[in-house]
């Protein structure tokens, strides 16, 4: 089934180029299709002073206590956006490392500068064993001389040009090693009429994300803070926010949008939303609800044992759009991609071309962009196509060369929210939260409500709502029709069953529930001694 396209005008301004980028005259870009705007870069030093702030931290965990922790924690963003034609300085891409050396100290001295330089040849050859043991290839050492032939490239954007007037989409890109691995990404996105912000999440005590599922929050708080600066500059249009990352910055973006709606769409590149250890960490933090998250999502990867579309099931109320490049690599998606014209295999030798790869990505990326954010109806220098395409349009994939296969898998229907669940109780009984069920099961969704809602519920009703237990029953009920192995819905349909009179079938979910208990992967070791002896208790009552 082909999903529907929307496209409105889009009104080109003052900022249009005047000079084609080519990679003869700017050879870091490629052969990247850049967009009608020129494009302005600019870099917000900010405090959030509701938290203290952290120290440095390098991949390895050494800490550099060179901050005054109570000015607040610190937050660098990197900001590119539409701009006007012929402002601002021109600046080399030494720019952008640099600034990786003011991550937690916002000075700018030589030995920052060094020790950014340093970092990012750490930093490129720790990513290069990672690919060359996915890959199985080899690769040279990544040296100084290297990096001063990447530092000496001008590169597309121009420090503190001139914002458009207008308000245009916003694309938000976390990642470690902003902004010098994504800075190619964003301005490509920016001269399409997108303004994009990179920025670095933190962890609760240092510099470096924490991998776990309390890391993963509080990178989402940290989002939230950058969410909130971005909403303050005048060029920003905030109902059309998206989200783009790699590496576990991906599940970051799920997780973000899992609590907060206003976020339009989801690009994982190359990340790891679809790995079941990325699912796991997601999984164990009380904020995630899948089913909160209904924006559509690409999803871009390559070979990887530990990458399968499969893990994303619990996504299946977003429409979820996947390109598999097997032969480019989670890294070579980051500038890295495009630095192989300059340093040949920098990450190790890959079968693909992935300079080519990445513009192929990049390319699909904004087709998704435009089509779910801001629909245009494109000028013979944007990257897409008509009303008749969609974001796996088959003329555009007959194009391709790194591309092995698309799928599209379609969203199922969402239930409402859990407000608006209780308002529908309110007017209109349990009958409504049943009926409710019995729709959705019927468009295909056929576990309608989460695991968690039913605890949510069933605290709720049990508040002057339900004194006779009925309700409660009833809505186990429906729980265990989704989850019947499962051994909580068998013990809370047993116990209500109990408390209404329905004692046979109690005793039925009471068995169901001793037999289900040892091996329910949803339990902890207290919780399954806490359901077998109470269930036990009952069984020897009833009996």
């Amino acid at each position: 089934m082909r999903l529907p396209i929307v496209f409105s005008i889009l009104i080109i301004l003052s900022g249009c180029q005047t000079e084609e980028v080519t990679s003869e005259n700017l050879p870091i870009m490629g052969d990247l299709i850049l967009g009608d705007y020129s494009v302005g870069y600019k870099t917000i030093f900010t405090y959030d002073r509701t938290r203290n702030g952290v120290p440095y931290s390098d991949w390895d965990g050494n800490l550099t206590n060179n901050h005054k922790l109570e000015l607040g924690r610190q937050f660098q963003m990197n900001v590119w956006y539409p701009a006007e034609s012929g402002s601002g300085d021109r600046i080399n891409y030494s720019h952008y490392v640099y600034l990786r050396g003011r991550q937690t100290d916002f000075g700018e001295t030589e030995g920052q500068k060094e020790s950014a330089k340093q970092t990012f040849i750490e930093q490129t050859q720790g990513l290069g064993n990672v690919t060359i043991g996915v890959l199985g290839s080899t690769k040279e050492d990544f040296t100084s001389e290297h990096l001063d032939q990447l530092l000496e490239l001008e590169v597309y954007g121009r420090l503190d040009a001139t914002p458009l007037k207008g308000k245009f989409p916003v694309v938000i890109y976390p990642n470690g090693g902003s902004p010098a691995f994504q800075s190619i990404t964003c301005e490509y996105l920016a001269s399409h009429g997108y303004v994009v912000i990179a920025f670095t999440p933190k962890g609760r005590f240092s510099s470096g994300m924490e991998v776990s599922a309390i890391g993963l929050e509080v990178a989402v708080d940290d989002f939230e803070f950058v969410l909130g600066k971005v909403s303050e500059q005048a060029n920003v249009d905030m109902d059309k926010v998206s989200i783009v990352a790699n590496a576990i910055s991906s599940s970051v973006g799920a997780a973000a949008i899992s609590r907060n709606d206003k976020l339009k769409a989801l690009i994982s590149l190359e990340g790891g939303l679809p790995s079941a250890f990325e699912q796991g960490l997601l999984n164990e933090s009380v904020f995630y609800l899948p089913e909160n998250i209904t924006t559509p999502i690409l999803i871009i990867y390559s070979s990887h044992p530990s990458i399968d579309p499969k893990y994303t099931f619990q996504l299946k109320y977003a429409d979820r759009y996947f390109a598999q490049f097997p032969n480019m690599s989670e890294f070579a998606m980051l500038n890295y991609g495009m630095f192989d014209a300059f340093v040949p295999n920098i990450l190790g030798e890959h079968k693909a071309n992935t300079q080519k790869g990445f513009e192929e990505a990049h390319q699909l990326m904004l087709r998704f962009l435009n089509q779910k954010i801001k629909p245009v109806r494109r000028t013979s220098n944007q990257a897409g196509g008509d009303e008749t395409e969609t974001v796996f349009d088959t003329a555009f994939l007959n194009s391709q060369t790194e591309i092995d296969s698309t799928f599209v898998w379609e969203a199922i229907p969402a239930p409402p929210n859990i407000a608006l669940l209780k308002d529908r109780f309110m007017k209109g009984g349990f009958d409504e939260i049943e009926h409710i069920y019995k729709e959705l099961k019927g468009s295909g969704n056929l576990q309608p409500y989460s695991k968690s809602f039913y605890k949510d519920y069933r605290s709720w009703l049990a508040w002057q709502k339900d004194e006779d237990y009925s309700y409660r029953q009833r809505l186990y009920e429906l729980g265990y029709d989704s989850y019947p192995e499962s051994a909580r819905m068998n013990y809370y349909l047993a116990y209500y069953s109990m408390k209404v009179g329905q004692n046979a079938k109690a005793i039925k979910h009471y068995k169901n529930t001793l037999s289900l208990v040892e091996h329910d992967p949803d339990l902890s070791a207290s919780e399954r001694e806490g359901l077998t002896n109470y269930s036990k208790s009952d069984l020897k009552e009833l009996n």
